[in-house]
């Protein structure tokens, strides 16, 4: 069978799932994730294209996706496309302007909107960045987080992105531009580890080898680590032949880089003769001369952080207003919706400033929206990677957040095989995300690109794996599917990034897009019967469930937009709720456990089961018997 047809075999017989449902009747606003390089390839060049989205739209519309979120489609150095290079033109590698208009224009007519990731805390080092790098005067001087003493700065208050902050959550300045940073020739160092101090000193003496024995070294040039000798209390000293271009930094293990043991400076420059400070907090590299102008990254130093000035009147900060004017562009052209990346490093983990930030952001992108006729608001959802407790303030800024807790709850409770307080917990989240915004969009996940695949978190077990698709589908909130994950895909991230973003296996033996991935992917798990192609052949495949339940929620409007209420239950695996709109209810029951659970509910209705997946038996009398793993809806 083709990879774009859609029939799939019933799951049982209660399951009407035949076919592709009307686009017109699609109303339970699930998102499908996209990896667009590593989705569909089009052209064959290895990589995955827009064009090859477009390919598949009709796969996407049978199961029951009404938006797409697309991985960054700009121009990047990157096989991601997180460090964007340029944010008003496509990534060559996945096509063109005309490929996108023609993706958005033909998802329209099958009711599916489309959604860019947009990346605001930080760029890639392109133009913009070398220009503000390389001159004072330089109009994108103001556009980054610069700083020629960084240590100063910050305890001066003089760095907006930390919003008040002396010690950000995670993040490195790097050495950007300056002078002559390095030294060559013969130096005595002299390290007080009491006072963290090293005095560095032109000498004439004989150099010393490296100390073996050594429990603190000098990191330097081509040499690498060379240990010192110690030569009193705290004092460690060596005199060596330098050669670097970069400076020296202090090692205190030669194991790890982690745990402060990376000593360094704070951006000036060494004098000789004169004690020096070190520290494992900037660590910034120690350098010889000449001024320099260092850059904060939140990641990785070739994604440097955009600044955006104090956060109350960061819409007026240049950077806002071309990164605003980029996206004018998208949304001018029919982009509906934005992912917005990391948003709780763009005022280093400050809430308030971040929550102030995004909600200028969202009212500039809205105001676009609506000028061009769109309906009702735009949408736009931001990752901010915590607990619910730590994001929820969020809510002032964004409709809608990415529901991390939702996924670590449902992961631990199959874990434990404890499902009757699963309703009252995801009950809790919503309640924290209401006190700050009565209209909030929980948006819900399993894993994403950035996580262990949820297969690899549940043991690869298909089981464990439906009945989490089936919560995802049956809970108040906007799903979001990621790419592989209604095929049962695993993967681990300590493996490579690349691991959990492995390529859609469409047929048996075609081709699939691995040229980004560097071919860094799990061939064991992307055998034949794993594709697209045997899944729609298989009534028990994972894939025909994700299908039935989405087209149960798309027609049942009680399961896309119900207000839940927990129902009690004194088994526990046995979860137990009913969600309720517009005078239609429906009781969802779902097993945690590896064993059969059974329930009197002679309160309720089991005669009309709207979906379920695994072994259900629904007695008149209200005895409801639950195979392990399962998952049932009834109509009340």
């Amino acid at each position: 069978m083709a990879a774009g047809m859609v029939a799939c075999k019933p799951v049982n017989p209660d399951n009407s799932n035949q076919g592709t449902l009307p686009s017109a009747q699609k109303d339970a606003d699930i998102t499908y994730q996209i990896n667009v390089y590593s989705f569909a390839d089009s052209d064959g060049d290895g990589w995955g294209d827009l064009k090859g989205i477009t390919e598949h739209l009709d796969y996407l519309d049978a199961l029951g996706a009404t938006s797409l979120w697309l991985s960054p489609i700009q121009d990047c150095s990157s096989y991601h496309g997180y460090d964007v290079l340029d944010y008003s033109a496509v990534n060559p590698k996945l096509g063109t302007e005309a490929d996108l208009k023609e993706l958005i224009e033909k998802a329209r007519d099958k009711n599916i909107d489309i959604y860019l990731d947009y990346v605001l805390n930080h760029s890639g080092r392109g133009d913009w960045f070398q220009s503000a790098i390389s001159s004072a005067d330089s109009p994108y001087r103001s556009y980054y987080v610069l700083s020629a003493n960084p240590t100063a700065d910050v305890s001066a208050g003089r760095i907006d992105n930390y919003a008040g902050a002396t010690n950000p959550g995670m993040g490195t300045w790097h050495l950007a531009s300056g002078g002559s940073l390095g030294y060559k020739g013969r130096l005595h160092f002299k390290l007080d580890w009491n006072k963290k101090t090293i005095t560095v000193t032109q000498s004439t003496d004989a150099p010393q080898s490296s100390n073996p024995s050594a429990s603190l070294w000098l990191w330097i040039g081509s040499a690498g680590a060379v240990g010192l000798y110690q030569t009193a209390s705290g004092i460690h000293e060596i005199t060596v032949d330098v050669d670097t271009d970069w400076g020296f930094l202090i090692r205190s293990s030669l194991t790890s880089w982690d745990g402060g043991t990376k000593w360094g400076g704070d951006g000036s420059s060494v004098k000789f003769g004169t004690p020096f400070n070190i520290n494992n907090d900037t660590a910034a590299d120690i350098i010889f001369g000449g001024n320099s102008t260092w850059y904060f990254a939140s990641f990785d130093q070739s994604m440097p952080d955009l600044n955006y000035g104090p956060y109350a009147k960061a819409s007026e900060s240049e950077a806002f207003k071309a990164l605003a004017a980029s996206a004018d562009k998208w949304i001018n052209m029919g982009v509906n919706g934005l992912r917005l990346d990391a948003v709780m490093w763009i005022y280093q983990e400050q809430a308030t400033a971040n929550a102030s930030f995004l909600a200028q952001w969202y009212d500039r992108c809205n105001a676009t929206y609506k000028a061009r006729g769109g309906t009702g608001n735009i949408y736009m959802v931001g990752e901010a990677f915590a607990e619910t407790g730590r994001i929820a303030s969020y809510y002032k800024g964004l409709p809608s957040l990415f529901n991390f807790s939702y996924w670590w709850t449902v992961k631990d409770r199959i874990g434990r095989a404890k499902g009757n307080d699963f309703a009252r917990t995801v009950l809790w989240f919503r309640d924290q995300y209401k006190s700050y915004r009565s209209d909030f969009i929980d948006a819900i996940k399993l894993s994403n690109h950035d996580e262990d695949r949820t297969g690899n978190d549940l043991g690869k077990n298909l089981a464990k794996m439906k009945l989490a698709g089936a919560l995802l589908l049956t809970s108040p909130g906007k799903p979001f599917i990621y790419q592989g994950e209604e095929l049962g895909y695993w993967g681990e991230k300590s493996k490579g990034d690349e691991f959990v973003r492995a390529p859609m296996k469409w047929t048996r033996t075609g081709r699939i897009p691995t040229k980004a991935l560097g071919g860094k992917i799990d061939t064991g798990m992307l055998g034949s019967e794993i594709s697209v192609e045997a899944q729609l052949e298989d009534q028990n495949s994972i894939l025909c469930m994700y299908k039935a339940f989405t087209r149960a929620r798309n027609t049942c409007p009680a399961l896309a937009h119900g207000e839940m209420k927990e129902v009690s239950s004194s088994t526990d695996a046995l979860a137990l709720w009913t969600m309720t709109y517009e005078g239609q209810t429906v009781l969802v029951a779902h097993n945690f456990g590896n064993a059969p659970v059974q329930a009197s509910l002679s309160s309720y209705k089991l005669d009309k089961k709207i979906v379920s997946n695994g072994d259900i038996t629904a007695g008149k009398d209200g005895t409801l018997k639950l195979g392990p793993f399962s998952s049932a809806v009834f109509e009340q």
